[in-house]
């Protein structure tokens, strides 16, 4: 039996500093095949604790001679988020190949050309896509006995633009539809911005205490299987609240297209698009090449079938 058609992405709320909230986006059955392929990595060891990006001091930098890539390192803090992530584009490649990943790297294409008509910008064809998996602080070891959790935070700032270009937050969640947040937790809670509350509540303004506005501003998104969040990654700042189950999902960030007439220190075009770019981001950073090659792989399977 076919698939039902998926249903409409509405990204109005992105451009307007809000938060993009699509449930059902996937099947059952979807949801199913990325959570198993997920767990078969995990249980492969692919998966390693998530890392945090920080820059180097500036003293440190110049000392070293560092380049804008160098500039930036990733450390593990676990005060600030327990949690472990899987590359899509690197870590789960190295572990073998999969029809889910594959249906879920032509999505992302999908998605891509969506946002670009939608929001009228230039994306990358390279885009960073992991697992992600928070413990569920019943584990035997000591790691996984501690809920898993990750601070407020922004996914982009102006002092990461040199090395991150990220643009739209993409999360994609793979639990069950059992997920009860009073009992499992595991809330993804977003703080709108200031302009955007203001507007929100100006008829109110003047009858509301400061408690009140603080509430208006917070989002809460339940990590419910098959639903896609979509958001701006320098405006919506987040958390994930603590988790009392295992919670699972895929995360991913679409990149901002560089402009081609700039030189930068990674490479160069002239105006014929003579000379390529050296990219000096990690493999999980691309995956145009995965995504055509699924689409390949697709379309022989829908003749085949």
């Amino acid at each position: 039996m076919p698939l039902p058609p998926p249903p409409s992405i509405d990204t109005s709320p992105i451009s307007k500093g809000s938060v993009s909230i699509t449930p059902n986006l996937l099947s059952k059955k979807q949801v199913k095949a990325l959570l198993d392929d997920a767990k078969n990595l995990h249980l492969k060891g692919a998966f390693v604790p998530g890392g945090l990006r920080r820059r180097k001091t500036a003293s440190r930098h110049k000392q070293n001679n560092d380049t804008a890539a160098d500039a930036m390192k990733t450390t593990t803090d676990a005060t600030t988020r327990i949690c472990d992530i899987c590359g899509i584009f690197d870590d789960a490649e190295a572990a073998g190949p999969s029809d889910a990943r594959d249906d879920l790297l032509e999505l992302m294409a999908d998605l891509r050309d969506l946002l670009q008509i939608d929001l009228g910008i230039r994306l990358s064809e390279s885009m960073e896509l992991q697992y992600l998996r928070y413990p569920g602080g019943d584990g035997s070891n000591e790691q996984e006995k501690k809920s898993g959790f990750y601070g407020r935070h922004f996914d982009s700032s102006p002092e990461d633009e040199s090395t991150c270009r990220r643009k739209v937050s993409l999360l994609l969640y793979l639990n069950d539809d059992t997920w009860d947040v009073k009992r499992d937790g595991g809330v993804l809670r977003a703080y709108l911005p200031r302009q955007q509350q203001q507007s929100k509540t100006a008829k109110k303004r003047k009858r509301q205490t400061d408690g009140d506005e603080e509430r208006g501003s917070i989002q809460n998104i339940a990590p419910t299987g098959g639903t896609l969040v979509l958001f701006d990654s320098a405006s919506v700042e987040h958390e994930v609240l603590p988790t009392h189950r295992e919670r699972w999902a895929v995360v991913g960030w679409f990149l901002l297209e560089e402009d081609n007439n700039i030189t930068t220190s990674q490479g160069r075009k002239n105006d014929r698009g003579e000379g390529q770019k050296r990219s000096s981001q990690p493999s999980h950073y691309s995956g145009d090449d995965q995504q055509r090659r699924s689409k390949k792989k697709k379309k022989r399977r829908r003749r085949e079938g």
